[in-house]
């Protein structure tokens, strides 16, 4: 009897745990989203309304969805019971604080992530103590999200090791695989393949009756434009590299690489769209719809062989990775083929060329911020917007839409989250991509296009559920735990704030001013690949001078993407402040750096300093002009004075001297001053027509031309076509006349100045 009446009040004390555990925790979201509130909106007034939009997202998603501080400041309206967006509100995307108050942000954020971590823990034992150990758990794991490495959670989670990390089993599985897809990717983008050239002949391309080299190597066949070979050869190693990677991301590689492989591998790309647009109507019967194909596309399948306009080098190493990643993957609805298609160009340049912007954007005459960074090519600029995409309470596009994607109407969200999404299930099992390929070319075949009927289907013949690949994307995404944080390892955009960051901007502006540029904002966001390269520039001192500060080396803590990075960073190891002017002036002589200072379509940047390093971001906020009068300029400007006749070439960096050579001229120790024309975002119209004529008392100036599509910032620059004198210019006056061919017919632009 004794027994019985313990276990009863047991049971009663059980109960009445539960009972107050249950009560208390309306109370305790309630709080943990006012604490988020206050420093969302500390952030916003203090002039970083990026990171408080995170912030409010994450009030939404975690803890109220209702909540009447975080939907208004996000600028949402509620109507009867649900909140929508206000069509007339722009929430700002600008910051503009100070780097000590960027810098007091950060320490507090951190605080605030201990203080919610902690709660959550609390809160996790008093579940426990309940007997709700789903509850508990569920704390336990919330602790994890605010506190790295929280010991006391990770054992009531009985999570495993993971390195020096501990976490889930498809943690783990995620983590491993994403580091072995890693060491591919940074094993092979040093890999060297042999090409070789051939004769071929491609009945395509003789009925169109096109000039075309061919550039062989062990696995792919790659025509193109004459004068092209060296770019051929290097997507066909691009190709093999991708390859290569793609055999081990995915457990059907080797299948689809072998002799009966029935993807294409031989390609025609050629830079101009007029050369595409005269094959597209020489085998106008092999193309189902060709004034569609002419009007609206840039590359298409002809017969066993891939045809495309590239319009530039980096283009072209985009189209050579998409292109196998996409026929190794196999997948055929455009959704996955697409998303599968940027997440290898995103591995491997953290840069994407290819792709089309919603149409709906661009139907209005001007675009916003935000519209611009949906058409930016940077995947840094990508990965914030998904992690909004992620934040959001409903998730943005379900999983269970991409299958049904149409490609010529590709929104923007449905493109970042194809993306994102095969991004994640390929670290975690890309078996799953495919099965979801495959029903999805099922239901498209019958014209059953139905996303909810595609989820039930999926989930009633899989173990692992549509929803939950949607739950783990925003786990991976937001970095919901210390492994997934370790896996993207990314620099928080407040801890990329650097002391005086304010007044670098207002010096730097102050030289776009005089030298022609209109005025930049800065962003955290854009600063953080910044603040990782000063930190590696910091910590290996001996990597100085024009080629070693333009990359990174992974043997001495650098990453791959980091080296993509640095290629076109503005670097400067002996900066300070009160020099900033003679600094900026001094820019004008290198070709790269000078392209930062005179073209209107910068319109965002990323900087950091510490000490004598600072490191600039001015490629992922390239847009389009808010001037309407803003177009294309040149250096030095027409009617311009005292310009210097020469330059070191020791100075500008290993491209330089790699072109001298190539042309014989490779003993030389100074070259003429640089002549530059820029674009700002890409060169137009034919490359292949683009000339400089120079001359000085009545004779011509020879020299050598180079376009963008370098790796090293110094003497490449998105945009910008470089003239480089062989010898000093002489003194006094020089004619330069700059020439090449658009859509709209020969373009000419006449610059004449005076040297010193």
């Amino acid at each position: 009897m004794i027994r019985r009446l313990a276990a009863i009040l047991a049971s009663l004390l059980l109960l009445a745990a539960s009972a107050l555990a249950q009560g208390d925790e309306t109370d305790f979201t309630s709080k943990q989203a006012e604490k988020l509130n206050a420093f969302a909106k500390r952030a916003f007034t203090k002039g970083f309304p990026r990171q408080a939009r995170v912030i409010w997202l994450q009030v939404l998603k975690l803890y109220d969805p209702d909540n009447t501080e975080a939907n208004t400041a996000l600028g949402y309206k509620k109507l009867g019971t649900s909140w929508n967006p206000d069509p007339s509100f722009t929430y700002p995307t600008t910051d503009s604080g100070t780097g000590a108050e960027g810098t007091a942000l950060f320490k507090a954020y951190e605080g605030l992530k201990k203080d919610l971590g902690n709660a959550h823990r609390m809160q996790a034992k008093k579940w426990a103590d309940a007997g709700r150990t789903d509850k508990a758990q569920y704390h336990y794991k919330m602790t994890l999200r605010w506190i790295d490495g929280d010991k006391e959670a990770q054992a009531a989670l009985e999570y495993r090791e993971i390195g020096t990390l501990s976490g889930t089993a498809l943690e783990q599985t995620l983590y491993e695989r994403s580091k072995m897809i890693e060491k591919a990717v940074n094993e092979q983008s040093k890999t060297d393949y042999a090409v070789e050239q051939v004769q071929v002949e491609s009945q395509p391309l003789l009925a169109a009756q096109v000039k075309y080299v061919s550039m062989k190597s062990e696995n792919f066949l790659i025509h193109g434009d004459p004068g092209q070979e060296e770019q051929l050869a290097e997507a066909a190693r691009w190709a093999e590299r991708t390859l290569r990677v793609c055999q081990q991301a995915f457990p059907w590689g080797a299948e689809r690489t072998g002799p009966q492989k029935n993807w294409s591998t031989e390609w025609a790309f050629f830079l101009a769209k007029e050369t595409y647009h005269q094959i597209l109507k020489a085998n106008a019967d092999k193309i189902p719809d060709l004034q569609f194909a002419l009007e609206n596309s840039s590359t298409i399948g002809m017969g066993s062989m891939i045809v495309g306009a590239t319009g530039s080098e980096k283009v072209l190493y985009d189209a050579a990775v998409r292109n196998t990643a996409k026929g190794v993957a196999g997948f055929g609805t455009t959704g996955l083929g697409e998303g599968i298609g940027h997440t290898f160009v995103g591995m491997m340049f953290n840069n994407n060329r290819l792709f089309a912007v919603d149409r709906k954007r661009q139907e209005g005459t001007t675009a916003s911020e935000e519209d611009r960074e949906f058409t930016s090519p940077d995947f840094d600029v990508w990965k914030t917007l998904n992690l909004e995409l992620a934040w959001k309470s409903t998730g943005g596009v379900p999983a269970r839409d991409i299958p049904f994607c149409d490609a010529a109407n590709f929104t923007n969200e449905q493109r970042i989250k194809a993306w994102s999404f095969c991004d994640y299930v390929m670290r975690r099992d890309p078996e799953i991509l495919r099965k979801m390929d495959q029903l999805g070319l099922q239901m498209l075949g019958a014209r059953r296009k139905n996303p909810m009927e595609f989820e039930q289907k999926f989930d009633e013949a899989n173990e692992v559920k549509v929803a939950e690949l949607d739950r783990g994307w925003e786990d991976f995404w937001t970095e919901s735990s210390s492994v997934l944080k370790a896996i993207q390892n990314n620099t928080a955009p407040l801890a990329a704030v650097s002391k005086g960051v304010e007044k670098w901007l207002e010096a730097f502006n102050a030289a776009r001013k005089e030298y022609g540029g209109s005025p930049v904002t800065w962003s955290s966001n854009l600063s953080t690949r910044c603040a990782d390269h000063a930190n590696y520039l910091k910590a290996n001192k001996a990597e100085r001078g024009p080629a070693k500060e333009q990359t990174q080396s992974i043997d001495l803590g650098g990453t791959h993407l980091g080296s993509m990075f640095a290629e076109m960073a503005l670097v400067v190891t002996d900066a300070k402040l009160p020099n900033a002017k003679k600094m900026f002036q001094s820019w004008l002589d290198i070709p790269g750096y000078r392209d930062a200072l005179v073209h209107d379509f910068l319109l965002t940047v990323g900087i950091y300093g510490d000490g004598d390093i600072l490191v600039m971001n001015v490629v992922s906020g390239l847009g389009t002009p808010r001037s309407r009068n803003a177009g294309y300029t040149s250096y030095p400007v027409r009617s311009a004075q005292g310009i210097p006749t020469q330059v070191t070439v020791a100075d500008m960096g290993p491209e330089l001297q790699k072109l001298l050579e190539k042309n014989g001229h490779g003993a030389k120790k100074v070259v003429g001053y640089p002549l530059t024309l820029h674009f700002g975002q890409n060169l137009q119209g034919n490359r292949a027509t683009y000339a400089c004529k120079v001359t000085a008392r009545g004779k011509d100036v020879p020299g050598l031309l180079m376009l963008d599509g370098g790796n090293n910032r110094r003497t490449s620059a998105p945009g910008m076509a470089t003239f480089w004198p062989l010898d000093p210019l002489p003194a006094g006056d020089i004619e330069v006349v700059w020439t090449w061919e658009q859509d709209n017919g020969p373009q000419r632009l006449v610059a004449p100045f005076k040297t010193k």
